[in-house]
């Protein structure tokens, strides 16, 4: 007979060779998540595989309820952490516990990690445009536009990943402005209304702000159609980016009228206290109105108009809020004409280009992390590609005309070191071949406003 120290031993092998199977389990369950990294159809598949079980509710009543898999919790999260935040969205109606897991900030700031890192293997381009509804206007009054339409576009296929289109509350009166890109998130606003919005396209979420003080000045100064067609260019663009708190900037020149209250004035929006406030030392140079300022590395950049005959940089500091102005500008991006030159940034860098009038050659510089050197990193040369190149677009901007001043805007630049090109004035959006010297067709979209370097992420509720 088995003594009751045999039995004790017994027992305790049993526990621990119980504990080494869920451990092993354990350890091929975290393999399989690394293994399935990217399909997140089969994941899913997977994961809605649940128990029935029948909870009585008297005589003849039953109801069925789902319970979620039985897979440890910190599985089900490295999961969800790779899955497209489409399907993450899904999953978020199949459990409370998984709904309470994916609304968490700590959630969302894990997964924001994650695509930031795979953006470099997948980059992806958001179209923004709006989207004209079928019925007409009334008493023939300018019809309120309130539905954009946003595209992400995969970078090396060209092909289209996901559409969705949103309805704000209030319209934009065909004049839309959209920030750049931040942690997934754009800034969307207009000057002939006081609409002025941040949204997620991936989640469908969006915030309504409170009007700016510019925005409010501009629809007092300008109240009709016919007074906007003759105002003078303002500075249109906001630049959102995140600092300890994601913050809105938005730098404008102020009324020459009155020297004494400076040249310029900066409004910051404060998310936490739902409010815009003003920046008291403001740069002592006019901005140059018709651009769309770049962020990057914790700072933010204007280009001047010319003073003594040269353009300057002025930068604000996200984190001090304190402007200063660049200590050396490429010479020949200093003396151009500000209509020929641009900025932007790629590959985490900022970057500015010009284009030549008589040759329509466009040449790239990057700024070096010191701030007191420039590198050429590209040259742009359209009027090199062939013809038959040129000829399948549609939309009848011609790319190549002479007495096209602006130059071209880089988007973003694809893993083969081609590079994707937008322009104000044009509908579509080319991939410029370097190498070869040649251009295709991306996108094209009729009522296209914007082309922005983008990745989907779950931020929202900010």
């Amino acid at each position: 007979m088995e003594s009751r120290e045999d039995s004790f031993i017994s027992k305790e092998k049993k526990s621990t060779m119980k504990k080494e199977k869920q451990a092993i389990a354990s350890q091929k369950n975290r393999r399989r998540v690394i293994k399935n990294r990217g399909n997140g159809k089969r994941l899913i598949a997977s994961l809605s595989q649940r128990k029935r079980r029948r909870i009585p509710r008297g005589r003849g009543n039953e109801k069925a309820v789902f319970a979620p898999s039985s897979l440890p919790n910190d599985v089900v999260e490295e999961i969800f952490l790779r899955l497209p935040v489409k399907a993450i969205i899904q999953l978020k109606s199949l459990s409370k516990q998984w709904r309470s897991t994916i609304e968490s900030r700590s959630f969302e700031e894990r997964h924001l990690k994650i695509v930031e890192r795979s953006r470099v293997d997948f980059p992806q381009v958001m179209v923004m445009s709006e989207e004209y509804s079928l019925k007409g206007s009334k008493g023939n009054q300018p019809r309120p536009d309130t539905d954009i339409g946003f595209s992400t576009v995969c970078l090396e296929s060209a092909s289209i990943l996901s559409s969705t289109l949103i309805t704000f509350p209030q319209g934009f009166q065909h004049r839309i402005y959209a920030s750049e890109s931040c942690d997934g998130l754009f800034c969307i606003h207009s000057l002939k209304t006081q609409a002025i919005y941040v949204v997620n396209p991936a989640t469908r979420w969006f915030r309504q702000l409170p009007p700016a003080r510019f925005q409010i000045l501009m629809q007092k100064l300008y109240p009709t159609q016919d007074i906007w067609i003759d105002i003078k260019p303002v500075v249109c663009y906001t630049a959102f980016v995140k600092a300890n708190d994601y913050k809105l900037v938005w730098l404008y020149n102020s009324d020459a009228s009155n020297p004494n209250l400076g040249v310029t004035k900066c409004e910051v929006f404060d998310f936490r206290a739902n409010a815009w406030r003003y920046l008291t030392c403001t740069p002592s140079y006019r901005i140059f109105p018709d651009q769309v300022p770049a962020a990057t590395n914790g700072s933010i950049y204007w280009f001047t108009e010319p003073y003594n005959g040269e353009i300057k940089v002025v930068a604000l500091d996200t984190h001090t809020e304190t402007f200063r102005v660049l200590p050396k500008i490429n010479p020949a991006i200093a003396s151009s004409d500000p209509d020929h030159i641009d900025m932007c940034t790629l590959d985490n860098g900022l970057c500015m280009s010009k284009r030549e009038s008589d040759t329509l050659v466009q040449e790239i510089w990057r700024l070096k992390s010191s701030e007191d050197s420039w590198e050429k990193v590209y040259t742009i040369d359209l009027l090199s590609c062939s013809s038959s190149s040129l000829s399948e677009f549609r939309d009848g901007f011609n790319w190549t005309r002479k007495e096209l001043l602006e130059p071209c805007t880089p988007v973003a630049i694809c893993k083969d070191k081609k590079i994707l090109l937008s322009h104000r004035y044009a509908r579509n959006m080319i991939k410029y071949d370097p190498q070869i010297k040649s251009i295709s067709l991306v996108y094209q979209r009729p009522l296209c406003r914007r082309y922005a370097s983008y990745f989907q992420s779950l931020i929202s509720h900010i």
